[in-house]
């Protein structure tokens, strides 16, 4: 239905020629004549029929675009971004996304080249974004951070991939937008947009897989109700799986249990919208067993073993024994915007978050039932926004705040590893959008400040912790230029900063999920980051290329290293790694692409290498990826019956070198071996009457390959697993 609702992202050109302009948000336009009265401009947007207007002065003109209204055939869309914005981004391809729901987060963003997965064995992944990890890097669910014990290497992020619409990985130092833990870059999640959610649908998945006998099903629905401008989305899903298996031998103690369930209303009054939202990711992991390993003779031979002793290889089972761990996360969201005027908007929304983390171990007198790490953080979050919008130009100002509590449940028998902390975190910031025929400006700043107060007991009974205080200025400076339209080159400049965490600070026990004795610094300072990356992209209908460069220097590097000292105690010998910070450089490039060699036949690519040198004790920096080339072709098809609509075959490959600049002194095993990884998969798309059924049989490991990734924390103990069947079937309704 035709209305007066503003259109943004038109593009509007002099008939003739191919230089555009775009609408911004309120739907206007700004012209700087190059040609005398009169002239005619074209305007064109996907959806709409195109128009042409005849301007015969300099008077403002009304532009009424009119809906194109045809029944298309299915198609697949490839786009490009070409708007303002000076972020080097890259989205997860709608298909992908689809065809990846079922995995963890990490393992769709692993899509993207310059994101690798760190692993903690075969249930626990968490991505890397150019060398980064952990703390330094965001992730926000629907516009709040995701705010839970990240701590932990093999602490995988608390998100459910089903609830997500859209997927973007952001690559510069963006404390700017998101506070100090995105330092080395942010995750952005967003729900499907509601104004998209037009009547009662649906989505119906299954899943199985061989390795780990796992299966999986998943409900997604949504609608409108009787109350007018009322909407809702209901998300529900299960997984469970048993010990994953190597190309030889199982995994003992690797079996997982998810539940999750995401519910969401929306009410719009006039230019009032309200949301409320509710979401809960629920997480059982076995710890690949093996990893606690008696003596310390006995743990110097499992080294150089490299793997399971025979003794330690009990064949497949569903159960879930110590040691394991289990996470809860609840997630109460409230969002309000208001359109205040054609220009100027305010959004507000409010966060709390529960995250439960409880890990058990190996203990004697019956005592293995109660976790021997049990812990409660609460947060809660206010995201306050004002935007103001012209023709060319945008202001954004902000303000956060933040209160955390993390609390040591009692009753575990055991030293924490962490202290009891409260926080306090502040931040103000403001940004500027400019853009002119090609180019687009952006420049920031922002002030945080945080306090973080902790207070423990250690093995000893002696009190141990601190009252922290940290802040910081953090800036930006970005530019886009539209060389052409198939063109686009970007490039951001970003001082960033992360404050250390309780565990780097304080930690000075047994960490089980990784099988190490950790030892925290108190005197550890900030980190500050300088990140340079510029991104060129190229688009050409189904073809593009995207390269991106970067430079990141950060000043008072954390991270942890092993040292010779060993501890042991009842569960097994376990060597201490100690918490240290050099200044480091981290510099590298992503590239990656798509070529149609023919009409049905396409070629795609992703290849990244990083080098991650720590300048101060000149050595390189521990786990960072290698480098990797990863690439396939498909061929895509359209069938002549409801039953075969679209079909694709797929075969790629995965290969990933040995990680040569490591340093002997601070990894327990040398590197592994370089590996690679045969994928193939047939997915047919049929049509039962207007819904849509879509089936994919996806092999992993196709030759069942024996290797070790670098970038496993388990490496040291065991394999990666072999081949993989996968069955998915989704029905759309």
């Amino acid at each position: 239905m035709d209305n007066t609702a503003p259109i943004h992202g038109a593009n509007i050109h002099y008939e003739g020629h191919r230089k555009t302009v775009t609408t911004n948000f309120s739907g206007e336009f700004k012209f700087n004549p190059e040609r005398s009265l009169p002239f005619k401009l074209v305007t064109s947007l996907v959806g709409y029929e195109n128009d042409t207007t005849y301007v015969k002065n300099d008077q403002p003109i009304t532009i009424r675009l009119k809906r194109d209204i045809k029944k298309l055939a299915e198609t697949q869309v490839y786009g490009h971004q070409t708007g303002a914005k000076t972020q080097v981004a890259q989205q997860v391809n709608a298909l992908s996304l689809s065809e990846n729901r079922n995995r963890s987060l990490a393992e769709v963003l692993k899509t993207i080249s310059g994101v690798q997965l760190l692993q903690t064995g075969s249930t626990i992944s968490k991505p890397i974004i150019n060398g980064l990890y952990g703390n330094r890097l965001a992730i926000l669910n629907d516009g709040m951070k995701l705010e839970s014990q990240q701590w932990g290497n093999d602490h995988a992020p608390e998100i459910d991939v089903y609830a997500a619409h859209s997927i973007t990985v952001v690559k510069g130092a963006e404390s700017l937008r998101y506070g100090g833990e995105a330092l080395g870059g942010a995750v952005l999640l967003s729900s499907k947009p509601w104004n998209r959610v037009d009547s009662l649908r649906g989505q119906i998945s299954l899943n199985g897989f061989t390795n780990g006998k796992g299966m999986q099903g998943a409900l997604n629905l949504e609608g409108n109700s009787p109350v007018a401008g009322l909407k809702w989305s209901l998300n529900g899903n299960y997984t469970k799986s048993g010990n994953r298996k190597t190309p030889d031998y199982y995994l003992n103690n690797t079996g997982q249990r998810i539940y999750n369930l995401n519910a969401a209303i929306d009410y719009q009054y006039k230019n009032a919208n309200f949301e409320i939202s509710y979401k809960q990711y629920h997480n059982e992991a076995g710890i690949l067993s093996s990893t606690h390993i008696g003596d310390l003779a006995s743990f110097q031979e499992r080294l150089a073993y490299g793997r399971p002793y025979p003794s330690e290889v009990f064949g497949f089972s569903y159960d879930i024994e110590a040691p394991r761990q289990e996470v809860k996360h609840d997630v109460l969201q409230l969002a309000y915007n208001q359109q205040l005027s054609s220009d100027k908007t305010l959004s507000v929304k409010y966060a709390f978050q529960n995250n439960h983390r409880q890990e058990y171990d190996k203990r004697r007198a019956g005592r293995s039932a109660t976790p021997s790490m049990d812990m409660i953080l609460r947060s809660h979050a206010l995201d306050v926004s004002y935007t103001v919008e012209g023709i060319d130009q945008k202001i954004i100002t902000g303000l956060q705040a933040q209160t955390q509590v993390n609390n040591n449940v009692v009753g575990t028998f055991n030293t924490p590893l962490i202290p009891n902390y409260n926080a306090i975190n502040i931040g103000a910031y403001g940004i500027y959008q400019w853009q002119r025929n090609r180019f687009a400006y952006e420049l920031g700043a922002r002030y945080d400040f945080k306090n973080f107060d902790a207070a423990g007991y250690d093995f000893y009974g002696k009190a141990y912790g601190g009252d922290n205080q940290f802040h910081n200025l953090s800036t930006n400076l970005g530019a886009s230029y539209s060389i052409d339209n198939h063109m686009i080159l970007k490039s951001n400049l970003g001082l960033a900063w992360r404050a250390p965490s309780a565990q780097e600070l304080y930690s000075q026990n047994i960490h089980q999920s990784t099988a190490r004795y950790e030892r925290g610094d108190a005197a550890l300072k900030a980190e500050k980051g300088l990140k340079w990356i510029t991104s060129l992209n190229i688009h050409e209908k189904k073809n593009f290329l995207n390269i991106d460069v970067y430079a990141n220097f950060i000043n008072h590097y954390i991270y942890v290293k092993p040292t010779t000292e060993y501890v042991q105690n009842l569960a097994g010998t376990f060597p201490i790694w100690q918490y240290s910070q050099n200044n480091a450089l981290l510099t590298g490039i992503d590239i990656q692409g798509r070529y149609a060699i023919r009409e049905h036949l396409e070629y795609s690519a992703n290849s990244s290498f990083i080098y991650a040198r720590n300048l101060d004790d000149h050595n390189y920096l521990p786990l960072i990826p290698p480098l990797s080339y990863t690439h396939e072709i498909a061929f895509l098809t359209k069938g002549n019956n409801r039953w075969m609509k679209d079909v694709k075959f797929a075969l790629g490959q995965e290969i990933y070198a040995k990680q040569f600049m490591s340093t002997a002194s601070i990894e327990m095993a040398p590197p592994p071996p370089a590996y690679q990884l045969i994928n193939g998969s047939i997915s047919v798309g049929s049509l039962i009457g207007n819904n849509k059924l879509q089936t994919r049989l996806l092999v992993e490991n196709l030759l069942n390959s024996t290797y070790k990734s670098y970038t496993d924390l388990f490496r040291y103990y065991s394999h990666g697993v072999g081949r993989n069947i996968q069955l998915t079937i989704n029905y759309t309704f």
